[in-house]
């Protein structure tokens, strides 16, 4: 065997050893990536992400029914109702206060003390020894969502159709 033919059969083994390397790592780094996602994605990260983000305080801006065909129904809550609050803080308790215009005079209706815990999507509220479960929760952005998929069929929505869901919106105050 000449020179030549030696380099260039070294040359190949250099190369394919190359190749051989560059595949290995990008394949340890398409298992590091995933093993990262992974581990990253497990639901009690995603359940303290949700909690952190309905810690706080909250003021209630609207009522909405969602009907079945999608349209929606809106009430704007007045300045009065605006005033309240509910707060949600990181020990697990929760206050909210309620007002409401009557005879032209902003008044206090309502006005609690309870506890609240979220597991997953589940929020459970109690106060005054009383257990509330909203069956609609959304928390994105400032905005709060709470709300029930119960169907009242005293309060058609949309004509004849009933409503798929309805929420109380809240912005964040803080």
């Amino acid at each position: 065997m000449n020179c030549s033919s030696q380099n260039h059969n070294l040359n190949v083994v250099n190369t394919y050893n190359q190749i051989l390397h560059m595949k290995t790592m990008k394949l340890f780094c398409g298992l590091l990536i995933g093993l990262l996602v992974f581990t990253s994605c497990s639901s009690d990260d995603d359940a303290s992400a949700s909690e952190e983000l309905l810690i706080g305080t909250w003021k209630p801006v609207k009522e909405v029914d969602v009907c079945s065909t999608g349209n929606e129904e809106i009430y704007i809550l007045d300045d009065c109702e605006q005033t309240g609050r509910i707060t949600f803080a990181s020990s697990g308790t929760l206050s909210i206060l309620e007002y409401l215009l009557i005879n032209d005079i902003c008044e206090e209706d309502f006005n609690a003390m309870g506890t609240w815990v979220l597991n997953g999507d589940n929020l459970t509220v109690t106060i005054e020894g009383d257990t509330i479960t909203p069956t609609f929760l959304e928390v994105y952005d400032n905005f709060l969502r709470i709300g029930y998929h119960d169907v009242d069929p005293n309060n058609p929505c949309d004509g004849d159709n009933l409503p798929s869901h309805y929420y109380t919106e809240y912005v964040r105050v803080n």
